[in-house]
This record gives structure tokens, sequence and C-alpha cells, in this order.
């Protein structure tokens, strides 16, 4: 304890040296807890050290709009690594600009003719002393460059693509610009009509919840959960005891590091002494507790046994389609053989996962997990495949072959996906036909998140594995 605690005091010290003018500093300082608060105009770092029986640090970021943008806690062991991970969450922060400005994204069929109108939208923003920036762009990158946009204004000669960009674009305001207002030029008019429409769209937002202060809970089985979600690394776990969840907290960082999801595991396996196992379900080819994810630049990582050794319990790794494979077909009570296909947004393959009556077939080197990538070469796009990741319609096409392939090779009775660039089933189920015969295609769903079948799948294979 003593130990810990001059490893706190010097990383204490540390972070007061790393002060610049870019954000102010304040800290408090308590018998169990010390807290370091950096705050710019447009976020603010919270960096909170416990003193338990060990020491956790704990780094969190928060935008001006309450939105968690880093979030991470860790035992306070190797003071090198904490200052490392200082450094992530400094850049993180100091990243989130100009949150009080509106970014908005013209968008039309080439990008030609909303360039000179937001050249006029900018110089009038500027003009009025507005707090709006716009930016123009042409359909086929529209989702490829409107992530860091608060706003997306499609022209009259798109706006039929306007239901369809609302449902892919669920977390910002979408509108089609007034072909009066488009064709006269009216930058007051536009202005307006952004304003008054992303404030009420604003004011219709739920709070999001707050996050949970970090404690000490009582649980046997901890899930620990990997997703690649919008070109972001979730990561997340839940505590089960006797079935029910104890504890449950979300990581949020830009990339999927294994250090940083061992020193997760090590802090809460510290603060919940009663876990008995640990799973671990990650993206990438699972053999036999290794890991392959190329993605990541994990190459035949013995993953299980780096868990075992740093917190003694035991550890089961699982692949993250097979667990949503698997948790689907339980939570929706189906029969016969399941596929679950999930293609993360600017990705082209995706991965697989394959049931039936409660197995899983297996993924080192066969169709299941995260082998499609060695498919790819064999199949015939109409376009490149990095170029067809870019639109709604291009990801229909990517999906539509990954699934024909997953029908003709194993006759799944039921398959379900998760795309967020796919707006509904009927489209790819009309892609499909153009290579299957229609009664040939089986039941095909849509579903809107992963989590729960993701964790319900985790814990159906923890309860029948033979290991």
């Amino acid at each position: 304890m003593e130990d810990t605690r001059k490893n706190a005091a010097a990383m204490i010290d540390w972070i007061r040296q790393q002060q610049d003018d870019r954000y102010t500093f304040s800290e408090t300082e308590g018998e169990a807890i010390h807290s370091i608060v950096l705050k710019t105009e447009y976020a603010q770092a919270d960096i909170n050290i416990y003193y338990l029986d060990f020491t956790i640090m704990e780094f969190r970021v928060t935008d001006a709009g309450g939105e968690s943008a880093f979030y991470l806690h860790f035992e306070l062991t190797d003071t090198e690594r904490a200052k490392e991970l200082f450094g992530e969450m400094k850049t993180c922060l100091l990243k989130q600009k100009a949150d009080n400005v509106l970014h908005v994204m013209l968008c039309c069929t080439a990008g030609l003719t909303t360039s000179y109108f937001t050249m006029k939208l900018n110089d009038s923003a500027k003009a009025m002393e507005l707090k709006m920036d716009f930016e123009a762009v042409p359909y086929e990158r529209l989702y490829e460059k409107c992530t860091e946009k608060d706003a997306v204004l499609l022209a009259p000669q798109i706006s039929y693509r306007l239901k369809e960009a609302q449902k892919i674009l669920t977390d910002k305001t979408v509108l089609a610009i007034p072909a009066a207002l488009f064709g006269t030029y009216d930058t007051l008019g536009v202005i307006n009509f952004v304003r008054d429409s992303f404030e009420k769209a604003e004011e219709q937002k739920q709070q999001p919840d707050g996050v949970q202060t970090l404690s000490a809970t009582n649980g046997s089985l901890l899930l620990v959960s990997v997703i690649d979600m919008e070109g972001r690394t979730q990561l997340a776990y839940r505590i089960y005891d006797n079935g029910e969840v104890t504890a449950e907290k979300q990581i949020v960082k830009e990339t999927y590091r294994t250090a940083d999801l061992l020193d997760v595991i090590d802090s809460v396996v510290h603060l919940n002494k009663e876990i008995e196992t640990i799973c671990l379900i990650t993206p990438g080819s699972v053999h036999e507790g290794r890991l392959t994810y190329e993605k990541a630049n994990i190459i035949a990582l013995d993953i299980r046994s780096d868990i075992e050794e740093k917190t003694g319990k035991k550890a089961v790794v699982l692949n993250s389609a097979d667990a949503i494979a698997l948790g689907y077909s339980v939570k929706e009570k189906l029969e016969g053989e399941t596929g679950f296909y999930f293609l993360p947004t600017g990705d082209i393959c995706g991965s697989i996962g394959i049931v039936e009556d409660g197995n899983i077939f297996g993924n080192a080197g066969h169709m299941g997990g995260e082998q499609l990538m060695g498919v790819t070469d064999l199949m015939t796009f109409p376009k490149n495949p990095w170029s067809l990741a870019r639109t709604p319609e291009g990801n229909v096409q990517l999906a539509a072959r990954y699934l024909t392939s997953l029908i003709a090779y194993t006759g799944c009775r039921h398959i379900a996906f998760y795309a967020k660039m796919i707006p509904d089933a009927q489209e790819l189920i009309r892609e499909i036909g153009e290579f299957i015969k229609p009664e040939y295609i089986p039941e095909i769903v849509k579903v809107s998140s992963v989590r729960d079948y993701l964790y319900e799948g985790a814990l159906c294979y923890m309860e029948h594995r033979k290991d």
C-alpha cells in the first residue's frame, strides 16, 4: 500500500508539471481519493486516483455536450504506462475543439453547386458573427466525411435521399434544403433554417446517463466485450452474480490495445475479488485462446494465458460475431442454422457468426468470425470494394455478396445483420435476389443494437462450455 501511494504521489507531481496554457488545472486532495481537473473551453478531463488496498487511476474526458469522449481505469503499478495513457487522454481533451460551433455539411451530387453556396454561407456566418461552419461534399463521400459534423443539408437534387440519410445518421440533424432557398442562394434563410431545426432537434434529445462512480461490487463472472463500431473501439464489461448484473461500464478509446484491455480487466478483478471466471468477447479469429486480429496488429497472441497470468483467474476467449449469433438465436428462440452478419461502417467485408441449435460453428480457418477478408479476392464487385464502403447502396452490394455465399454454403434458415449504412433489410434482400431465387432466400432481419445479443451469447456459451 505504501509503495502504491508513492507511485500515486510521483504521478500526481508529474501531472502538475504537464500544465500549459491550453487548459486550466485544479485539484482536490482527500484521504480516499485525489482528483485533478483539466479544463478547456470545449471539454473537461477528470483524473481520479482512488486509494483502496491498491491504487486505481481513472481518466475521463467529457465534451461540452456531456458526452464521454475518453474513459479508462487501471491499477497504478507502472507509472511510465500511466504517463503514456495520460498523453492519450490529453490529446483527446485538446481535440475536443469548437464544440460550441455548429458544423454543417452540405451535400449535392458532385459537390460543385454546394461548394459555391458553402463559400457564401461561411461569409454570411462570419459577417453575422455566428459560430457556424459550412463544408461541401459530393454525395459519394457524405458518410465518410460527416462523422464530425452536427448537421447535414441535402441539396434539392438529392432530397429524395433524405429518409435514407436520416435512418443512417441517427445522431445528426439531417435536412433537405428548401428549393426556394437553394435556388436563390438565400444564405440568411438557410442559416435560420438550420439553426431553428437544429435547436428543435437538440431539445428532443434525451440527456445522456451519468457515468457511474468507480466502486467495488460483488460478482462471479466478468464479461469483457470489444466491438469495432463506426471507426472507434468500444470496450465494455459486465459483472454477473448468479445471473444478475451487478456492475456495468463502458471504456471509450479510439484504438484497441491489448495493454489497455489487460489493465482494465486487472483493475476490475482487484475491485471484485469474487470474480471466478473472465470471458473476453473480441473481434478477430480465436483458436485455443490465441487471438489474431490484423486490424489491431495482433497476430496469434495467447491472450487467454495473458489474462490468466495477470489475474490468476480462469479465462475464456470468444469471437464477438459468434457470441452475437448465439445470443440472437437464444433470445429470439430460433431453431436450425442461424447466421449473424456484422458490417461496421467503413469496412468492406465485416464478420459472420454461425450457430445451430445452440452450438457455434468453428471460426479458425472457417467462414465464421473474421475470415471473410480471405474470400474477398475471390468475389466480383461492381467497383472497388473500398469505394462501395462509402455509400449505403455500396454497403448493400458488399453485404449481399457475402450473405449470398453464406446462404449458398450453409443453407441458414435465419439471418440477422447489423450495418448502420444499410437502412433496412428489404434493400439487402432485393440485392440478394439478383443472385438467388426469392424462394431460397431465408428470413433476413436488421437489428439496431448488438450489445445485449453479445452478452446473452457469451452467457449461454459459458453455461454450456465443456472446458
